[in-house]
């Protein structure tokens, strides 16, 4: 409708307009203001409401008056930006712009085009990324910090203290200009954790009551070692309740390749030889002389990678001390059946009633083996009878040693079968069970006593 109104205003100008110089003089003066009236018309008209939509990869962002009104949006944000990260900001994406007519208020605010450029655009920056085997795998705002974090990175396994004889990358590895997204620039920290670890993802557990290293990593199909590696800084054997446990194993985008001319000392461990000899019982060994290590000095180159020793080869190798020979004397006598074995038997069948240690505030230095009286009693080990009679407390008591300072209780028996000074073999019936002494009822009270101090006898018996 606008458009109709206009074309018949100006038809009706330019017909009063001719009209007049049908009565005026001078028509060609006057036909040439007519010219420059119409052009001046017809370029309000053309002009009058024209505005822009505005796409960028196929994305609306807004409507302005003027192309100017984006583009100075556009290079605010670049500025920002570069004062931020210090480097060269663009993007790569065609813009559009579709001519339209609209009134005032439908032109998009210049705040909120700012917001959809930093939503819809993808800016890029100028920085130095580190290739290995051609891609790129981080990217630092400098050549300098680049190469800073290729130092850390060696530093990790290299320890500046030591000397190594070549310290390098297994991968091919180089810095080069490149331009990438924004949100993928990195600065020195988190570049050198990125390549270290070998992702930015994070997966963890929380630590449930009962859960231990080994049921964590069974649940999710690692190794106690993997998960171990994952988290250096917790100590496996002190896990707490709710503690986070890493999930994900370090896999390094990058090979720390040390070459180290090491200098060590290492052992030489000592060789044993046997002589028999018919001065000690069958199966029983005393050492003639003591064994010594040797010592050897070493120089090696060690290869390792990130930290772990890949092979060593041996340089020069010097003995600075000669191994001792071990010479162990083999019994080859025969032992008497009366000799001690050194392994306690039961002494008697019955029902263990009462354990070593403390009972009625009291300690009790043997255990009780309840049985009827009568039962046979038999001696734990070959040994000598060193006391047999009545004991205070113990009733009908036999005590035999067994050498080596180990001697054996028998008490509360009913009947005594030896005497003192004579020997005994393992196995031989020495006394019954009976209820002598204090007792409570028929039981025998076995001790076992180490250089007269009393010892839990199920420590030994049977082993």
């Amino acid at each position: 409708m606008k458009s109709d109104s206009s074309s018949q205003t100006l038809k009706k100008i330019i017909t009063d307009y001719y009209n007049k110089l049908s009565i005026c003089g001078n028509k060609k003066f006057h036909i040439g203001i007519l010219v420059v009236v119409i052009l001046g018309i017809f370029s309000f008209a053309y002009n009058y409401n024209k505005a822009y939509i505005v796409k960028v990869g196929g994305n609306e962002i807004g409507i302005v008056r003027d192309k100017n009104d984006f583009t100075q949006v556009v290079d605010q944000i670049q500025s920002k930006l570069h004062k931020e990260y210090n480097t060269k900001i663009s993007f790569d994406e065609d813009i559009i712009y579709n001519k339209i007519r609209v009134e005032d208020k439908e032109i998009t605010s210049s705040e909120k085009i700012k917001k959809e450029i930093l939503k819809t655009l993808n800016f890029k920056v100028d920085a130095y990324g580190i290739k290995t085997n051609g891609k790129v795998i981080t990217a630092l705002s400098s050549k300098e910090k680049a190469q800073k974090v290729l130092e850390d990175i060696k530093v990790m396994y290299a320890d500046p203290k030591k000397k190594f004889e070549k310290v390098c990358f297994v991968e091919k590895v180089s810095i080069e200009p490149v331009k990438i997204e924004i949100k993928k620039l990195k600065d020195e920290k988190d570049a050198v954790k990125f390549v270290l670890q070998g992702t930015e993802e994070e997966k963890t557990h929380k630590v449930q009551q009962g859960e231990s290293f080994w049921t964590i990593a069974k649940k999710y199909k690692l190794s106690v070692d993997e998960l171990t590696d994952a988290n250096p800084d917790i100590n496996p054997e002190k896990i707490q309740i709710d503690q986070e446990v890493s999930l994900l194993v370090p896999k390094s985008l990058l090979t720390v390749k040390t070459i180290e001319k090491a200098n060590y000392q290492e052992k030489i461990p000592y060789e044993v030889e046997f002589e028999e000899t018919d001065a000690i019982y069958e199966k029983e060994n005393k050492i003639k002389v003591e064994g010594q290590e040797g010592m050897k000095e070493i120089v090696a180159e060690i290869i390792s990678h990130n930290g772990i020793e890949e092979s060593k080869k041996i340089l020069e190798e010097k003995i600075i001390k000669e191994p001792v020979i071990q010479i162990v004397l083999k019994g080859t006598k025969k032992r008497p059946l009366t000799a001690a074995t050194g392994k306690l038997g039961t002494p008697t069948r019955g029902r263990l009633t009462s354990p070593f240690g403390y009972r009625w505030g009291r300690k009790h230095t043997g255990i009780d083996l309840a049985a009827p009286i009568g039962t046979p009693v038999s001696a734990a080990d070959g040994g000598k009878v060193v006391f047999s009679g009545t004991k205070s407390g113990y009733g009908k008591c036999i005590i035999l040693d067994h050498g080596g300072g180990t001697q054996t209780y028998y008490a509360h028996n009913s009947k005594l079968l030896v005497s003192v000074g004579q020997k005994v073999y393992k196995g031989q019936k020495i006394a019954e069970v009976g209820n002598t002494g204090r007792s409570t009822g028929p039981h025998l009270h076995f001790e076992v006593r180490k250089n007269g101090t009393p010892v839990n006898p199920l420590q030994y018996l049977n082993k």
